[in-house]
């Protein structure tokens, strides 16, 4: 399936043709779908004799995959207009957490009570919770309940949030899927 609890590529907050997901892989090779569900295998991302290129919407020219040597955290940087990429060994601090949320005045709860996100079941650096209703106002992520680890930025949709960071505005009411990696702080 084209949407078995993928992960996404966390996208550049001014270069919006480029993307990035610190995390953990399991060796062998892998490509990155355009979009999610339904099935829709192409376009896809891939890598073939160095050369980055995107397969044809009717699936002609597919490409081969980028290649993770060993089971591991790496951060893997795509730029689909440049079409350049890179995988490295993660060698960052892995601190995990029991509880991520968002938390201010554009969720449910506002400033007094978080909203709880899922970790993957394959890296618990990874959060997310779909078809979440915002208002127009701000939030933070925070861990367990409380204030001594959260991360914000003053960009919205994606970004990095920096540790102890400025609130993410929300510029825009509606529903949204939200994505979180505490590894490198990218939403």
């Amino acid at each position: 399936s084209t949407n078995n609890n993928n992960h996404p590529l966390y996208r550049d907050a001014e270069n919006t043709n480029k993307f990035y997901y610190t995390g953990y892989f399991n060796a062998g090779g892998f490509k990155v779908l355009e979009q999610l569900g339904d099935n829709t295998w192409h376009p896809q991302w891939g890598v073939t004799n160095g050369v980055v290129h995107a397969s044809n919407p009717d699936s002609s020219n597919e490409p081969g995959t980028f290649v993770i040597p060993a089971a591991g955290f790496y951060t893997f940087e795509l730029d689909i207009l440049a079409k350049t990429y890179s995988i490295t060994a993660y060698t960052g601090a892995q601190k995990t957490y029991p509880v991520m949320g968002i938390i201010g005045n554009s969720t449910a709860g506002g400033w007094d009570a978080q909203t709880a996100l899922v970790h993957s079941s394959f890296d618990v650096h990874q959060w997310s919770l779909k078809d979440v209703t915002l208002t127009v106002g701000e939030f933070k992520f925070r861990a367990n309940d409380a204030w001594d680890d959260s991360w914000g930025n003053s960009t919205p949709i994606s970004g990095v949030g920096l540790y102890g960071g400025p609130n993410i505005p929300v510029t825009e009411a509606g529903v949204y899927d939200i994505f979180f990696n505490d590894l490198d702080g990218r939403y």
